[in-house]
């Protein structure tokens, strides 16, 4: 076991000499050889190795049993070690969901915590060779795409954080075999044979089924991970280079696709950039919301001949359509516009701004105008105003007068001719003087209190999207 791990630290350059590394420790074989393993060479590349143990609180003094044993064993190998509680139940009372995502969730924080704290650049962690067997057929039976056949990967940046696994080449049975040569007693989780868990019934009953077409199944399954891990590499830089080209604009938790240049690259293409672009929205690259049927779904919307359209993934991740847009964001984006009817209304400040959901205003005012008019920027003849202008959220019923028509249109008409997303509609603020509204910003101006060259003061007025403005080119 030592031989291949340390081939495989060397092949994927997973520990540079010097490295602070936390070992995520449970108490059972695989991790428990894997903390021994590398302190014992660690001195020979300047490691620093520090273990990080987190308690779940899932199966009372058996947690407790396993707790204790890590720290036993890091005491006797003069290793510093670092225990993190987690309320796995009070998360699952309070917010629901699967108990094994939660656990992992509230894991990974630990030890990103940890890792912060003692100023580690590496975590190791425990994972071999036949759980990556095992999460391939995870995927394969819950359905993926050629990207997810790869498995669980070497070495990956999280965070600021690099994950590796020095054991991911190693079988199960070299690492007992090692712990029985090293007189190693680790602590067995019975829940590994629980029949409730898939990964266990892959383990003790379909593997075994399958070996009985082909005793080296194990073999096969791990070399078509490794195979297709080596076409992720390469194709890795194709795929970054057209999710530049057709990814229009882009924050934390939202990113706009034109749909034209989009739907121009070939299937297998598009599939990997949303699925790119999915990675980037969730937590991490196992969240349920990258399968390949969330990445159909999506194309699905991006092909449709509806210009408008939208689908909710698992996760909190939704896709819309706005004509030659489309755009993927998680929960905490769309959350936004629900935001402007709770906006009260406000004097305009002169000078100052005004934030809403969509955007801001800035306001201030000048002698000449610094500016010509545009949709996101307004003047008016301050002397001419019969009031102090209202800043305030969209009414039913609001209507506008836009400059040159002597008709009233409805300012949700206006707001759709602009093509305006649904959901930005009332995070954009209206300003009134009295009952009229005399703007709609980045929309449309009404013809009240229009510059002239008798103007002395102008109220001038800029508007600034938040993050997404609605596409101004053909639908």
């Amino acid at each position: 076991m030592l031989e291949q791990m340390k081939k495989t630290i060397l092949a994927h350059h997973m520990l540079p000499e010097g490295s602070s590394v936390l070992v995520g420790v449970s108490g059972g074989p695989d991790s428990t050889a894997l903390l021994h393993a590398l302190s014992r060479i660690a001195p020979t590349h300047g490691w620093k190795v520090a273990a990080v143990h987190v308690n779940h609180g899932l199966r009372g003094e058996n947690s407790l049993g396993d707790e204790k044993y890590v720290r036993t064993c890091c005491e006797h190998w003069q290793i510093p070690c670092h225990v993190e509680q987690v309320g796995v139940r009070q998360v699952l009372a309070q917010k629901g969901g699967n108990k094994q995502a939660v656990a992992r969730s509230l894991r990974y924080a630990a030890f990103l915590r940890v890792a912060r704290r003692v100023g580690a650049e590496c975590l190791a962690l425990a994972h071999q060779a036949d759980d990556q067997v095992e999460t391939l057929l995870m995927r394969l039976i819950r359905g993926t795409g050629p990207a997810g056949l790869a498995g669980i990967p070497a070495t990956r940046e999280w965070r600021g954080l690099r994950i590796v696994r020095p054991l991911l080449e190693v079988w199960r049975s070299d690492v007992e075999a090692y712990c029985t040569r090293y007189g190693l007693t680790p602590r067995l989780d019975e829940s590994n044979r629980d029949p409730r868990h898939t990964r266990n019934r892959i383990r003790h009953h379909l593997l075994p089924g399958l070996e009985s077409y082909n005793s080296r199944v194990k073999e096969v399954l791990f070399q078509l991970a490794h195979l297709a891990a080596d076409e992720e590499k390469h194709w890795a830089s194709l795929v970054e280079k057209e999710a530049r080209r057709v990814i229009t604009d882009s924050g934390h938790q939202w990113f706009v696709v034109d749909t034209r240049a989009f739907l121009e690259l070939g299937v297998a293409l598009q599939r990997r950039v949303i699925k790119l672009i999915l990675n980037c929205l969730v937590e991490d690259d196992e969240n349920e919301t990258v399968t390949l049927d969330g990445v159909e779904r999506i194309r699905r919307l991006a092909m449709s001949s509806d210009p408008s359209g939208e689908t909710a993934l698992p996760g909190g991740v939704r896709a819309e359509r706005i004509y030659r847009q489309l755009r993927i964001l998680k929960a905490a984006s769309a959350a936004r516009d629900e935001e402007g009817e709770k906006m009260a209304p406000t004097w305009l400040p002169i000078p100052g701004e005004v934030r809403y959901p969509a955007g801001r205003i800035r306001v201030w005012t000048d002698s000449r105008p610094p500016f010509s008019p545009t949709k996101d920027r307004a003047l008016f003849d301050l002397d001419q105003l019969e009031a102090a202008p209202v800043v305030r959220p969209r009414r039913p019923g609001d209507r506008v007068q836009p400059l040159g028509m002597n008709g009233t249109k409805k300012v949700k008409e206006a707001l759709i001719d602009a093509k305006v997303p649904r959901r930005l509609r009332d995070g954009i603020p209206l300003l009134a003087c009295g009952e009229e509204v005399i703007w709609v910003p980045g929309v449309v101006r009404s013809g009240h209190a229009g510059v002239t060259e008798e103007t002395r003061r102008f109220l001038c007025l800029e508007w600034q999207w938040e993050n997404d403005a609605p596409d101004q080119g053909e639908p």
